[in-house]
């Protein structure tokens, strides 16, 4: 038997959904209330806390979530590409703002323009925007401390004190590094770079500085420094939830797609790609969002015929059969009747079907799912 979306619709007037569109729901209220967390943990210290707003906001809508910021007091952002930096300087002319990717060339004349500040990682970048400017260039020195992607070396840093040329050529804004390992609270890396970046710091006792991301934040006031980069955090996930047990941090998406079809089937019938048999009769759900939404695959585990388990109407469902591009089968069986309405918004991640549990089952991080979500999604805002 299948029930149809015209034959259940009407029984769910109040179903909200734009057309068939998987949607991203952003509760700004929570957003707002995990940078004054985030702000609070480092009042101490005396540290100011900035607002990391790469990849689209994680994926949540720059705008929006730049307004909510800035309305709460955030005047300094950072951004991975000179074209991020551009979209927030026309929303903001007084905002401090940071691009966190590599110097080149080209972008000369829109980081002039806009008044953007460049990270700096290697002698060569510095040497390059230091021609780009006629005056002191605004600058931002990144250095290698330990988790060797981009970064000034030890031998760059002896190269610039040895000859303070290239150093007085440049109006220093923030000096900086970026720790590898401070989502695990125990590693020793976080110390073993908090070390070496308070020697590097040590050679600039007049710049600002600054060492933690999100988690950097939570291991306490001696990474805090001048200023702190939260990113993570304001969009809702805890990088020691697991540690912790739980999380210090509001939810702040909500991932969701509407139910499109139900399915009553029999043990022994087949279900998406690969065909993935049932070992009862069962009730089948077919929600609009796939892969091509952002939903991993990984988020069936067909060795254990149970995947993520999803949310509709307070109830929980699991994912069942392959994730294929434009359609998930979660299993209804177990979901009260009145509870499988047509058109009902099913939560993939959210308050009740949390990320945290979504990445662990995938082998992935928050990170990837939030910034997986993709441009198909309708985003809302609370």
């Amino acid at each position: 038997m299948i029930q149809s979306q015209k034959q259940l619709q009407s029984k769910s007037p109040s179903a909200e959904f734009s057309g068939t569109s998987p949607q991203l729901t952003v509760d700004l209220g929570a957003l707002v209330s995990n940078f004054n967390t985030l702000r609070n943990a480092v009042q101490q210290s005396g540290s100011i806390c900035a607002g990391v707003l790469k990849a689209n906001s994680y994926g949540m809508g720059y705008e929006r979530v730049a307004e909510a910021l800035w309305a709460e007091g955030c005047k300094t952002f950072f951004v991975a590409l000179v074209g991020e930096g551009v979209k927030l300087r026309a929303l903001f002319p007084k905002a401090t703002i940071y691009v966190l990717s590599p110097y080149l060339n080209l972008d000369a004349d829109l980081l002039r323009e806009h008044r953007l500040i460049p990270c700096l990682y290697d002698i060569d970048g510095i040497d390059l925007w230091i021609a780009a400017n006629n005056t002191a260039a605004p600058a931002v020195l990144h250095f290698e401390t330990g988790i060797n992607r981009l970064g000034l070396s030890t031998q760059d840093l002896e190269q610039l004190l040895s000859n303070r040329s290239r150093l007085n050529k440049l109006e220093l804004k923030l000096i900086m590094s970026h720790l590898s390992s401070a989502d695990e609270q125990q590693s020793e890396h976080n110390q073993q770079q908090l070390e070496a970046f308070k020697r590097i710091r040590n050679e600039f006792p007049n710049t600002p500085a600054s060492l933690a991301n999100t988690a950097g934040i939570f291991l306490g006031t001696e990474y805090h420094f001048d200023l702190v980069r939260p990113g993570i955090g304001l969009y809702g996930h805890d990088p020691h939830y697991y540690e912790n047990q739980g999380s210090r941090l509001k939810p702040v998406a909500t991932f969701a797609a509407p139910l499109a079809q139900i399915k009553e089937l029999k043990a022994g019938e087949a279900v998406g790609y690969g065909a993935t048999k049932l070992d009862r009769d069962s009730t089948i759900g077919v929600i609009l969002c796939g892969y091509a939404d952002g939903v991993m695959r990984a988020l069936f585990k067909p060795v254990n015929k149970e995947g993520h388990q999803v949310t509709i109407n307070s109830y929980k469902a699991p994912i069942l059969g392959r994730v294929s591009m434009d359609m998930i089968t979660i299993d209804l069986t177990t979901v009260p009747k009145e509870a499988r309405t047509i058109g009902s918004m099913v939560e993939i991640f959210g308050n009740h079907s949390l990320v945290e549990n979504a990445a662990a089952m995938a082998g992935t991080s928050a990170y990837e799912l939030f910034t997986r979500v993709s441009g198909r999604a309708v985003r809302k805002y609370d």
